[in-house]
């Protein structure tokens, strides 16, 4: 340890150790990525130990310099967290080094100025969010509801439903969240401009029955049984043995699309429904939904396999999920038009069939008339 340091630590003195603060957290902040397990275990220890006495200014370069570092002794980074919400918010925002016990820890403990910075993280369980929902007041409800990286569950979202009458931000962040349920979804109806309206329904409409959660559940068993097979990249082979084994084309899609493998759908899908494969990828690509909708068709695939194609196609491109929501209802609609356009026809069919039936009876009458004149 440097003289000065030691001299500082020495002298005992209130502004002794406001320096010695400064200087230590420099000295080892400086270096940081180089420095062992046991060197910063000590350093943590020290910086503790001086902590109350450094100034607000040191405090806060302390805190920045921590905030992103993956090595940040654990006990240092709560202190930190625990510091005026303007020495905290870097390490609240960033540190990596948190359970989700202890965010827990921080809900509980901290103000709502600390609630509004941990809000904005990216990885909070739905335990974390529930918890700072039930204590966080109205600017932590709003940055809640904008937080897309997370997933609220279903109680909060109610929760903020009936909070979102009385204000149009949280109402609007609540509504354009990707993972709303039809539950929520119908919950907001009463609540939102025509727009929103629209957007839900769609969301609504398009959305798994438990039924075919129940369908993709059964599909993990499959994927156990298929085995290394499905690691296979070329589909034209992988489809072969598919059949083999009796998966069905919206099966293995689904497999293949569980694992976010949408290239290797969108060659599966070329195949099945008889379009060029740069075709049909530059359709998925670029947006051509009615070239995508009438290969699927084509293909076989039903309802809620081309939702999950859809979901997984905004995933990829990072485009709202709501785009997906709308491919979903738009599917549903060109399938419904298409079975009434074939139900249609069948019905002029078989009226015209009948139409021709006395026709054809003539003869049959006319030899029956004639038997008696024998």
């Amino acid at each position: 340890m440097p003289k000065s340091l030691i001299k500082l630590a020495l002298e005992g003195t209130e502004e002794a150790r406001k320096r010695l603060f400064a200087q230590v957290s420099e000295l080892v902040v400086a270096n940081l990525e180089q420095r062992t397990d046991r060197e910063l275990a000590i350093f943590s220890e020290v910086i503790l130990k001086l902590y109350g006495a450094g100034s607000s200014k040191d405090r806060s370069a302390l805190a920045r310099k921590l905030a992103c570092q993956p090595n940040t002794p654990h006990n240092l980074a709560c202190r930190i967290a625990e510091d005026e919400i303007t020495v905290a918010m870097p390490v609240l925002a960033n540190s990596p080094v948190f359970t989700q016990e202890d965010l827990l820890d921080f809900v509980e403990r901290l103000s709502n100025a600390h609630l509004q910075v941990l809000a904005r993280r990216t990885d909070l369980s739905t335990g974390v969010s529930d918890a700072m929902a039930e204590k966080g007041d109205r600017p932590v409800h709003r940055i809640l509801a904008g937080n897309r990286e997370i997933r609220l569950s279903r109680e909060t979202m109610l929760k903020f439903v009936k909070y979102a009458a009385q204000d149009a931000v949280l109402c609007e962040d609540l509504a354009l969240r990707p993972d709303l349920s039809p539950a929520v979804c119908r919950a907001l109806l009463p609540i939102v401009n025509a727009e929103a309206k629209k957007r839900l329904r769609s969301v609504i409409e398009a959305a798994l029955t438990q039924e075919q959660l129940d369908q993709i559940n059964r599909l993990k068993a499959l994927r156990r049984e298929f085995g290394a097979l499905l690691e296979m990249t070329d589909m034209d082979r992988l489809w072969q043995e598919a059949e083999r084994a009796g998966i069905t084309v919206n099966e293995l899609m689904i497999l293949l699309l569980q694992d976010g493998r949408l290239d290797h759908a969108v060659e599966l899908l070329s195949g099945r429904g008889r379009i060029a494969q740069t075709t049909l990828k530059d359709a998925v690509y670029s947006g051509k939904q009615d070239l995508v909708i009438r290969a699927a068709d084509k293909a076989g695939l039903d309802t809620p396999t081309f939702a999950l194609f859809a979901k997984t196609r905004c995933e990829h491109l990072k485009t709202p999920l709501s785009q997906g929501s709308e491919w979903a209802a738009a599917y549903k609609r060109y399938l419904e038009s298409v079975a009434l356009s074939r139900q249609s026809r069948c019905g002029d069919f078989q009226a015209n069939r009948k139409e021709k039936k006395p026709k054809s009876a003539e003869p049959a009458e006319q030899a029956s008339t004639a038997e008696p004149a024998k």
